[in-house]
């Protein structure tokens, strides 16, 4: 009984190592999403006042959405919420010190309400978002289109 256990004990060590070393070559999921969410809100969280913002959310979930709510000063709320499954392509039009990701999905996959607007609440869809950033490197650049691309490929598995 004894050897059986010290089998168990080791084979649990040996399947506990390897999942450690693959996800040390291959980044979890929830990673890459968290990474890329700390990025972003930190981008578009520098600018609130110039776009007349209270506050900005921004959350990329574990089941693989992308979602935002901006809520203006005067109360009005725009949400926006796509899947990364239905995600394209990224744009940037800008230089470092601000410009305009433009994330792109499929045709009409992007969730767009709109609350406490004077034009009334409003549902959509659209196939294009626009997140104003600023102090935007090459390398962020880099580091969210690479995530974007693999949360995209982990989720078509």
């Amino acid at each position: 009984m004894a050897a059986k256990f010290n089998f168990s004990k080791h084979y649990f060590l040996l399947v506990l190592c390897a999942c450690f070393s693959m996800a040390a070559q291959n980044p979890d999921l929830l990673e890459l999403m968290s990474e890329s969410q700390e990025r972003l809100t930190v981008l578009s969280s520098a600018n609130l006042a110039q776009q007349k913002l209270k506050k900005l959310d921004l959350q990329l979930t574990r089941d693989g959405f992308f979602r935002l709510r901006r809520t203006y000063l005067n109360g009005k709320q725009e949400y926006f919420s796509f899947s990364f499954s239905e995600f394209e392509e990224m744009n940037y039009l800008g230089t470092t010190q601000s410009g305009t990701l433009i994330l792109k999905a499929q045709p009409e996959s992007i969730i767009v309400q709109t609350f406490r607007d004077s034009r009334g609440n409003i549902d959509t869809m659209a196939t294009t978002l626009k997140l104003p950033l600023q102090q935007l490197e090459a390398a962020d650049l880099n580091m969210l289109q690479d995530c974007f691309q693999r949360i995209k490929e982990r989720l078509k598995r």
